[in-house]
């Protein structure tokens, strides 16, 4: 177990540097200036190259990208260009509505999801298949910022149950966990109906069957177990992408977390913000992983984790 913490930690290590590496060049790639965001475009040239230089813009690329990393290393994720605030601020103040989103739309898909594909698999090419099946693939098909405003439109506009966006009360978490929920579930679904189905056809199901087990038992005491371990991989990868921000639908919502900053860093070329928010990802994909392998030493001992 040792040693497999220490892989595990130096894979993530390397992992999140070569991230850094990527995000901070391609920042710095992006055509515009990031310095007028600060000044403005009406300030003169001479006030442009002084705030160049006292932000350190003037500096080679690679010199920059060394002083981030020994800011990173004393925990310090540098000053948004945009909002003139510390980013370990902005982080952090958005991060739990973020958070709270992001179960949300997870619970939604796996309470949705998970037993629709089990009802799939169990009713294999009948009616209920067919038509749960189809629903799934609508499901899949639906763009996330179209259903997000079809919710706006129809349940706050037109009807006026649920606020329009925003967050500070439950009501605000309904539509865009939603919105996350219905469209994530429906791949859960067809997953989990792959999976079972896959597992229904081994010998050990056969056998459960022919010792006169009946058909509930063998799928949640036999089955079930086994099928969900790909689920379980997906969730872990699910909620990571979630923690990281779920731009569209926080933008879509006027939700205020890790995504729509990310989408107000990118316009305003706010490169220190938007290396927080790739870095955050990445740590939320990595830390992800991590968790996956263990839970799936959890659901079934004979796979290793050494």
């Amino acid at each position: 177990m040792a040693a497999y913490l220490v892989r595990r930690i130096l894979g993530a290590f390397i992992v999140l540097i070569g991230i850094s590496i990527i995000t901070f060049i391609i920042a710095y790639a992006v055509p515009g200036d990031p310095v007028r965001t600060v000044v403005g475009e009406k300030a003169s040239p001479e006030v442009v190259e002084q705030v160049r230089h006292t932000m350190g813009l003037d500096r080679p690329v690679y010199v920059q990208y060394f002083s981030y990393l020994n800011r990173l290393a004393h925990g310090d994720l540098g000053f948004s260009y945009y909002n003139n605030q510390p980013v370990t601020h902005l982080i952090s103040e958005r991060f739990g509505a973020t958070a709270v989103l992001a179960l949300s739309g997870w619970a939604v898909e796996i309470i949705i999801g998970i037993p629709l594909g089990l009802l799939t698999a169990v009713y294999n090419r009948k009616i209920t298949d067919y038509i749960l099946s189809s629903l799934a693939i609508i499901g899949i098909s639906l763009p996330t910022f179209w259903l997000g405003m079809w919710f706006i439109y129809n349940i706050s506009y037109k009807m006026g149950i649920l606020p329009i966006g925003g967050s500070g009360d439950i009501k605000n978490l309904i539509l865009p966990s939603l919105t996350l929920g219905i469209v994530g579930a429906a791949y859960y679904q067809r997953l989990v109906k792959t999976s079972m189905l896959e597992v229904f056809s081994q010998d050990y199901i056969r056998t459960a069957h022919a010792n006169g087990a009946s058909s509930l038992r063998v799928t949640f005491r036999h089955g079930f177990r086994n099928g969900v371990i790909p689920a379980v991989t997906y969730a872990g990868m699910d909620i990571a992408f979630l923690m990281g921000g779920v731009v569209i639908t926080e933008t879509v919502f006027n939700y205020p977390g890790i995504g729509q900053l990310a989408m107000q860093s990118i316009q305003h070329l706010d490169v220190p913000v938007i290396m927080a928010t790739v870095l955050l990802s990445a740590i939320c994909v990595v830390v992800m992983n991590f968790i996956v392998d263990i839970l799936y030493f959890l659901i079934d001992p004979r796979i290793s984790i050494s």
